[in-house]
């Protein structure tokens, strides 16, 4: 179980990353840690992540530890929903997602 988790959150590390088109060289120095490390993550040859090292790393994607968290491969569908909309920034492409979420509940009225 324990491996089953820092395989998801090194997932999760490298989704949010690629998100921001951010590479690991660019997140290490964001986060004021070696890119080693980031890579070990990401590879999952270093499953124990600090804490005081996985807050930087939040801190340096901008993101939350709720975000951080959220599976992509849950077994909850508004879970995976939710994990995939943590990734866009764009308010815009926010919008547009919420006009058609407005759509599809109004058409089951």
């Amino acid at each position: 179980m324990a491996s089953d988790i820092g395989h998801q959150v090194a997932s999760r590390i490298l989704q949010l990353r690629q998100a921001q088109k951010m590479t690991q060289e660019q997140l290490a120095e964001c986060a004021n840690i070696d890119a080693s490390v980031i890579s070990r993550i990401e590879r999952e040859s270093r499953t124990n992540i600090r804490l005081d090292t996985l807050n930087k790393i939040v801190e340096a994607l901008g993101t939350n530890y709720e975000a951080m968290f959220s599976f992509t491969n849950s077994d909850c569908v508004r879970e995976r929903i939710q994990s995939k909309l943590d990734l866009i920034k764009d308010d815009d492409t926010l919008s547009t997602i919420e006009k058609l979420i407005d759509l599809l509940t109004a058409s089951k009225k």
